[in-house]
């Protein structure tokens, strides 16, 4: 009875890897204690008794491994999909704080833009407030007002929109921009043309206060961009709509601040053109002829 129980004892402690291990290393370890004890009680030179204790110690210690690693290979692989697989899931739970973090460093990288700048961002339009590694934050800016043109509204662009939406920097057209409007007028059998010197004359005017400013600022822009615009000149189209109407677009390079006012003056000289001054463009079109 008592060899039966020391049998299944033993059988026990054999199947676990626990108690392998043990008995691997302390089997490892006394044989190096031997081989240690016997070269320093050998007669060899002091530096190759050294050296063969040195090689005694990578090897044991090299058997220790590769013998916890035969023992518990089975665990190990276990071990190592669940790592994998906690490594998948922890991926695929946070890809888009990943992809914010890239697209922050891009951003960085690129330096397409800095804190206060104006900057589109896809349909986004705003002055850069805040910028960190996850998020971009713009005040926004309506991209069709003038003057300020501030919403109120405060946008939160998180980084990975840098790699699927253009980044467009308009800091230039801060201060100065290429206003453009139109005015429509039924076509009553009068040649729309008529007006041209009259309202050439009143945009010029309109525009002189700013003129040696804009084209300073233009010529800023143009060196600084390494581009080629339009120039500051006013800039007089007419078109007809596809009821026929005479359309007249202005273009304008001109302060951000006063191109509404501008555009309501200029408005203004054109309809007083047609309707208030009725003699005075009589006269002017007598003199054209």
């Amino acid at each position: 009875m008592n060899s039966d129980f020391f049998i299944q004892a033993l059988g026990r402690f054999l199947e676990h890897k626990l108690a392998w291990s043990l008995a691997l290393v302390v089997v490892v370890l006394l044989i190096r204690y031997a081989l240690v004890y016997l070269f320093r009680r050998s007669s060899w030179a002091r530096q190759d008794i050294r050296r063969r204790v040195h090689m005694v110690h990578n090897f044991t210690n090299l058997i220790i491994v590769i013998g916890l690693f035969a023992i518990w290979v089975s665990e190990l692989r276990d071990f190592a999909l669940s790592i994998a697989a906690f490594s998948v899931a922890i991926v695929i739970a946070l890809r888009d704080v990943v992809a914010c973090l890239v697209g922050g460093l891009y951003q960085a990288s690129m330096r397409s833009f800095t804190i206060g700048d104006w900057v589109r961002i896809g349909d986004q339009f705003g002055e850069v407030i805040d910028n960190n590694w996850l998020s971009t934050t713009l005040l926004e800016i309506d991209p069709h007002g003038l003057g300020n043109g501030y919403t109120g509204t405060t946008l939160y662009v998180p980084n990975n929109v840098f790699f699927t939406q253009p980044v467009k920097n308009l800091n230039f057209m801060r201060r100065y921009i290429e206003h453009s409007f139109s005015i429509v007028r039924e076509n009553k059998g009068e040649n729309p043309f008529a007006i041209k010197p009259y309202i050439t004359e009143r945009v010029l005017e309109h525009c002189e206060s700013f003129k040696d400013v804009a084209e300073r600022y233009c010529k800023l822009i143009e060196s600084r961009m390494g581009v080629d615009l339009a120039g500051t000149e006013p800039k007089i189209k007419f078109s007809t709509s596809e009821l026929g109407h005479n359309v007249l677009t202005i273009t304008l390079f001109c302060p951000r601040e006063d191109a509404t006012d501008i555009e309501q003056k200029v408005t203004e000289d054109f309809y007083r053109y047609w309707y208030g001054d009725g003699d005075k463009r009589a006269q002017e079109q007598s003199s054209t002829h």
